[in-house]
């Protein structure tokens, strides 16, 4: 008995002509399940869901993800475009700011007006101070010589030229010394020839330049604008090692040695006695 089988492939499939029409989305879909129909009849799990957008290779950005230093670059672009945008000024003194956010602008303009006033009268004061010393300040003639003693047993000694009409120097105030400064004779220090006083905290260590206990000894009873020339024996200057003037940043040619022992005379001029800044 022969089976006649029929060749069904050459049968018309009925269902081709509306699976034709229907739209391009649903071809693909088809399609997609047709794959999957395939790849499981090799071995391969078949796929129930179509590839999502995100995961297709068609629709993946080429584009490297941004580094974390790409957004904070263009974090702070962004905040330096609003901060330009804004018109509002910002005033450093905050006790400004919080009358100008408190009162409004007026408020604030008004403090400054206040503060402006005061640096006014402060510049005012110290012209003031200034007059007052240079008119108390007197010159002297043939003034004695006095001779200090120490508790120590040592002795300096000094004669006014000038007295002072301002204040006295105190620990750690600035004071602007001008001065010319001999060992044995010889002049080895002047910050007259140089234009360029000595500028220092007093009772500061180590001492500047020139300076040594016997001068800030000397200081201690001057006042400013006041001129003296004081001798200083060598336990009060530099002792028997003598000293070495090296150069410095305001005086790079500074150079020169003081021999041991030796007795030391200055002529002081205290220019200014003030307090440093805060």
């Amino acid at each position: 008995m022969k089976l006649h089988c029929m060749n069904t492939s050459r049968l018309p499939f009925k269902g081709r002509p509306a699976l034709q029409s229907l739209p391009s989305k649903h071809n693909s879909l088809f399609s997609f399940r047709r794959r999957s129909t395939q790849q499981s009849g090799n071995g391969e799990q078949p796929t129930t869901q179509p590839p999502s957008p995100e995961t297709s290779p068609q629709l993946s950005s080429s584009q490297p993800e941004p580094s974390i230093k790409d957004i904070l670059k263009s974090a702070h672009k962004q905040q330096s475009k609003q901060q330009s945008q804004r018109v509002q000024p910002q005033s450093t003194d905050a006790v400004t700011s919080f009358f100008t956010r408190r009162f409004g602008i007026k408020a604030g303009l008004a403090w400054v007006a206040v503060l402006t006033a005061g640096v006014l009268g402060e510049q005012i004061k110290t012209r003031i101070e200034q007059a007052e010393e240079e008119s108390a300040t007197q010159d002297l003639v043939n003034a004695p010589v006095i001779t200090q003693k120490l508790p120590n047993g040592l002795e300096y000694s000094y004669q006014d030229v000038k007295l002072g009409g301002g204040q006295l120097p105190r620990k750690s105030w600035l004071i602007v010394l001008h001065y010319k400064a001999y060992a044995n004779g010889e002049l080895f220090e002047d910050t007259y020839e140089r234009n360029k006083p000595i500028v220092t905290l007093y009772g500061s260590r180590p001492f500047t330049g020139g300076l040594n206990k016997g001068v800030e000894l000397a200081l201690s009873t001057m006042k400013a604008g006041g001129q003296r020339v004081v001798t200083i024996p060598p336990e009060l200057g530099f002792g028997e090692k003598g000293a070495v003037l090296r150069p410095t940043l305001h005086v790079p040619g500074k150079d020169g040695r003081i021999p041991g022992n030796s007795t030391l005379k200055y002529e002081l001029e205290l220019v200014r006695v003030s307090i440093p800044p805060s």
